[in-house]
Parts: C-alpha cells; sequence; structure tokens
C-alpha cells in the first residue's frame, strides 16, 4: 500500500511537471505567433517596426507590441473605429480612373502609412488623435466629385506632413478649416 502511494506521488509529479513544460511550450508558440503573424492588409511590418524604433519617447510609454496592435486596428477597424483604413480607401477612391485613380492610390496608402505612424503612438507622445481620423475620413467621405476627392486626400496629407513638422497644431485641424479650403458645405 505504502509502495503504491509512492508510486502514485512520483507519477503525479511526473505528470505535473510534463503538464507544466507543455503549457510553457504552448504559451512561447503563443507569444512567437502573436509577434510574427502580420495581416496581409496591413502594409509592410518592418516599415512599422522602424517608426517605432526611431521614437525613443514614445518607447517609454509603450511596448512595441502595443504600437503595432494600434497599427492593426487602424487598418482593419476596431470597437473603437469601426471603419479602419481598408475599408474607407475603398470608398474614397470610388468613381477614380486613369491617372486620377493612380494619383490618389499612391497619396492614399502614403496618407494611410503617415497617420498610422502616428496616431498608433500612446496619447502622451502622438501628434495625430483619433478626433482627427474621424474628421479626415468625414472630410475624404463628403466631397463628391472623384478629383475634388484628391484635392482632400493631398490637403490632409499637406496638414499631416504639417502637424509632423510642428507647423499646425491638433487645434486647428477643424471642421471649419475644410470647409474653407475644400469648399464643403457648412454641415458636411
Amino acid at each position: 500500500m505504502i509502495l503504491n502511494s509512492v508510486l502514485l506521488m512520483k507519477c503525479s509529479a511526473w505528470r505535473g511537471m510534463v503538464f507544466l513544460v507543455l503549457m510553457i511550450s504552448l504559451a512561447g508558440c503563443q507569444s512567437l505567433t502573436g509577434s510574427n503573424t502580420w495581416p496581409d492588409d496591413v502594409p509592410e511590418r518592418g516599415f512599422f517596426l522602424n517608426a517605432y524604433e526611431v521614437d525613443a519617447e514614445n518607447q517609454q510609454e509603450q511596448t512595441q507590441q502595443q504600437y503595432l496592435n494600434w497599427i492593426i486596428r487602424f487598418y482593419q477597424g476596431s470597437d473603437l473605429m469601426s471603419t479602419g483604413w481598408n475599408e474607407l480607401t475603398p470608398a474614397v477612391l470610388m468613381g477614380m480612373s486613369g491617372e486620377t485613380l493612380t494619383a490618389a492610390e499612391k497619396e492614399s496608402s502614403e496618407l494611410g502609412l503617415a497617420i498610422s505612424s502616428e496616431w498608433a503612438k500612446d496619447n502622451s507622445v502622438r501628434e495625430i488623435n483619433t478626433a482627427m481620423l474621424s474628421l479626415w475620413g468625414t472630410v475624404m467621405l463628403s466631397v463628391e466629385q472623384p478629383e475634388e476627392r484628391l484635392r482632400a486626400l493631398r490637403q490632409i496629407a499637406s496638414d499631416v506632413n504639417a502637424i509632423m513638422r510642428g507647423e499646425l497644431t491638433a487645434e486647428e485641424i477643424s471642421d471649419e478649416r475644410y470647409m474653407t479650403l475644400l469648399d464643403l458645405p457648412e454641415f458636411f
């Protein structure tokens, strides 16, 4: 009887060790998958890794994985932002053709990279906030004519560059700005 109890304890300890090793291995696989899996519908991961690496201030506030998760949310949408860049872009490009379409696709791609790489940073560090994203999306979708949508894309790109250079503040990004610059109606 005592021999059976000792044998049972050894087997239980052995099973416990195997279980523990298995769980640690699975957890390692899960984190490896999380860090190496990158969605096909999001631009190249390396671009965003470089953007994260050059911003020491943001690194103090946010992990690389948190940053990359926000990048994915920007492109794919989330509970906070139901329409991601991937869904917005086809609506903006709708009705465009020829040179206008080619220019708008390039502008949209570059604009997505510029906005997302800044917006994904920690709130305390970033220069582009969610209110701006919402306004820019509304502006792009409010312009009816394809050529005017390209003009809107270019204006927003110009504003993003000005924000990043410190020449334009978040407070200056407003409905009124785009009503004036793009001849939008008052309640676009």
